[in-house]
C-alpha cells in the first residue's frame, strides 16, 4: 500500500520505522521522540511494556493518502491516518494537513494503540479496539461525552454487542460510535483497574479475547455490553442535566450583563425624555400666561 515511484527516506528511532519524501524528513523527526515518549506513557498507564517494531508512512500528498484509502470503507477515507495489521504499518496524511504537532501525535498514537491491541488478539471486538485508541490517545474531550450523552438520550446509540464487527454506516453515527467505545473504556479503566491490569496477562495465555476478558473481569463481553447499557441509562442522563444546569450558570454573566446594559439603556432614554420635556414646559407655561393677559 505504497504509492508508486515515490523515493522515501528511511529514520528510524527506537521501535518506530518511519518512512517519508526528503521534504518531510525536518518536521517529522520533530515528532518521531515525542511519539516514542507518547508510547512509554501509554505503555506505563495499561500496565504492560510490548517491543514491537511498527512502521510509520508518511503521504507526500492528498492524493498519495486518496490513493490508499479509496478502496475501504467511507470511515477510513475521512481520516487523518489508518493502521494496516496486514503489513503493520500506520499511514498518516501528510503533516502540513493536520494542523500542528500536537494533533499529529494524537493521531499517531492513536493508531500506534491498534498495533499495540493487536499484537495480542487477532479478535478484539471493535468496540474495545477503537475505544483503547480513543481514551489512551487522550481524545475524549468533553464535548464528545456529551455529544454522546445527547445521543444517548435521544435512543441514536447501539449496545456495545452491536459494536463488535462494524462501524455504523450513517457518518451521523461515528462521533456517538468512538465516544460510547472510548467510555466504555474508560469504565473498565477505572472502574476494574486490576481486572484491566490481568487483562493483559490473560492475553499471553489466551489468543482469544472473549476467553482473556472472562478471565479477567469474571464476566463475558456480553454481559459488560448489559452492565455499561445500565450505567449509561443512569449515568449519562445525570451528566446531561449536570452540564445543562453548568451551562446555566456559565452564560447567567452574560444574561446579566445584557441585563444590566439593557437597564442603562432604558434609563438613559427615561432622562433624555424628561430633558427634552423639562425644556418644552417652561415654553407652555409662558404661552398659557400670554393667553390668559390677553
Amino acid at each position: 500500500m505504497t504509492a508508486e515511484n515515490i523515493k522515501y527516506e528511511k529514520i528510524q528511532y527506537q521501535d518506530i520505522i518511519l518512512y517519508s519524501e526528503s521534504k518531510d524528513t525536518t518536521i517529522v523527526k520533530k515528532f518521531i521522540i515525542q511519539l516514542d515518549n507518547d508510547i512509554q506513557d501509554f505503555q506505563k498507564s495499561v500496565g504492560y511494556y510490548l517491543d514491537i517494531p511498527v512502521n510509520v508512512i508518511i503521504a507526500p500528498d492528498s492524493k498519495s493518502y486518496e490513493n490508499w484509502t479509496k478502496h475501504h470503507s467511507a470511515i477510513m477515507e475521512f481520516s487523518s491516518g489508518f493502521y494496516n495489521r496486514g503489513n503493520r504499518t500506520i499511514y498518516l496524511r501528510n503533516p502540513k494537513y493536520l494542523r500542528n504537532v500536537s494533533n499529529i501525535r494524537k493521531i499517531l498514537l492513536h493508531e500506534y494503540i491498534h498495533h499495540f491491541v493487536g499484537a495480542f488478539w487477532n479478535d478484539p471486538p471493535l468496540w474495545f479496539n477503537e475505544g483503547m485508541a480513543v481514551y489512551f490517545s487522550h481524545d475524549m474531550r468533553i464535548e464528545r461525552e456529551l455529544n454522546f450523552a445527547k445521543n444517548y438520550i435521544l435512543g441514536n446509540s447501539r449496545k456495545l454487542e452491536q459494536m463488535k464487527y462494524t462501524y455504523p454506516k450513517n457518518m451521523i453515527e461515528w462521533e456517538s460510535f468512538y465516544a460510547k467505545s472510548g467510555l466504555a473504556v474508560k469504565y473498565l479503566y477505572l472502574k476494574k483497574r486490576d481486572s484491566f491490569y490481568r487483562l493483559w496477562d490473560k492475553a499471553e495465555s489466551s489468543k482469544d479475547f472473549d476467553s482473556a476478558f472472562l478471565n479477567s473481569f469474571f464476566m463475558t463481553a456480553k454481559t459488560f455490553s448489559d452492565l455499561f447499557e445500565n450505567y449509561s441509562r443512569s449515568h449519562f442522563r445525570m451528566e446531561i442535566l449536570m452540564a445543562s444546569t453548568g451551562l446555566i450558570w456559565g452564560i447567567l454573566p452574560l444574561i446579566l450583563i445584557v441585563g444590566v446594559i439593557r437597564k442603562k439603556i432604558k434609563n438613559k432614554k427615561i432622562v433624555e425624555y424628561w430633558e427634552s420635556n423639562i425644556d418644552i414646559v417652561p415654553e407652555e407655561i409662558n404661552n398659557k400666561k400670554e393667553l390668559e393677559e390677553e
